[in-house]
């Protein structure tokens, strides 16, 4: 049954329901009775509406029209021309910009597969907590610089700091998962991966010495300037306190981009990922 054809039976329905006594000219209308049945229920894909009621003529329901349509997805618009109720599919609302969720962080690692990037993002969300999303990225994801300049996907890569917008929907994983609508390129960091050295406090908070060699041989060693807003974690997103670092401690560091030219080198660090004992 065609569209037009519902709406026809359905406006009949909704003229039933407000009709009292009507009288019209060359047949067009005629008054009619039925059974208004507060005990049958309408529902439409498993939700309850309540204020469809249908009404019995000569064994068939009818229901009212306009909260029949937009229980099934359409708009309803009267044409005064036509004389007649045009049904329309609403239109899909493109969720608000407040409704997305945002990680800013470190991309640890970046995998494609059939035209989907995936990118994994340790960060920290709006309220400042450590956040963890692989955020999915398509033909529909935006991808700029601060500054507004438009990038691809290839400039995505693991070491980038970006601003990712994903959501609302989120999958409940580990870690999570969700589109990503929006991702900001905030410049990039340098990686290494080493064993820890030293650690010590300072009066601003920690060094963290990656390596072990002493004079000539330090200056292939790091030493990472670790501050409040260095977000520490182990692989598995669980938080770890800079003072819990042990010498032999293996880290993944993401730092930079700018180093000292001393001896060892000496650089601020964003991230750093404790890695496991056996962690090759």
């Amino acid at each position: 049954m065609n569209l037009k054809k519902k709406s026809v039976i359905l406006l009949t329905a909704a003229g039933i329901l407000g009709a009292s006594a009507v009288a019209g000219a060359a047949g067009l209308t005629q008054k009619v009775s039925g059974l208004l049945r507060g005990d049958i229920h309408v529902s439409v894909n498993g939700a309850a509406y309540g204020s469809i009621q249908p009404v019995y003529i000569d064994g068939k329901a009818y229901v009212p029209l306009r909260d029949t349509a937009g229980a099934l997805g359409y708009d309803i618009t009267w044409n005064q021309q036509a004389r007649q109720f045009d049904l329309t599919p609403k239109k899909e609302e493109q969720a608000p910009v407040d409704a997305y969720l945002v990680n800013t962080g470190v991309v640890t690692d970046v995998q494609t597969a059939g035209g989907l990037t995936s990118l994994n993002v340790m960060g920290k969300g709006s309220a400042g907590t450590f956040d963890w999303i692989v955020a999915k990225v398509d033909k529909d994801t935006v991808i700029v610089d601060e500054s507004g300049a438009v990038k691809t996907v290839a400039d995505l890569k693991a070491g980038s700091r970006v601003a990712v917008e994903y959501g609302p929907m989120v999958a409940l994983s580990f870690p999570a998962q969700s589109h990503a609508a929006k991702v900001t390129l905030l410049g990039e960091r340098l990686i290494k991966e080493d064993k820890v050295g030293a650690v010590n406090k300072t009066d601003s908070g920690w060094q963290i010495q990656l390596g072990s060699g002493t004079g000539d041989a330090a200056i292939s060693n790091l030493v990472l300037n670790v501050g409040a807003d260095t977000l520490i974690v182990t692989s598995m997103g669980e938080p770890v306190k800079a003072e819990d670092i042990k010498i032999g401690d293996k880290l993944r560091a993401y730092y930079g981009p700018a180093t000292t030219r001393s001896i060892p080198p000496q650089s601020a660090a964003d991230t750093i990922v404790v890695l496991p004992a056996n962690a090759q």
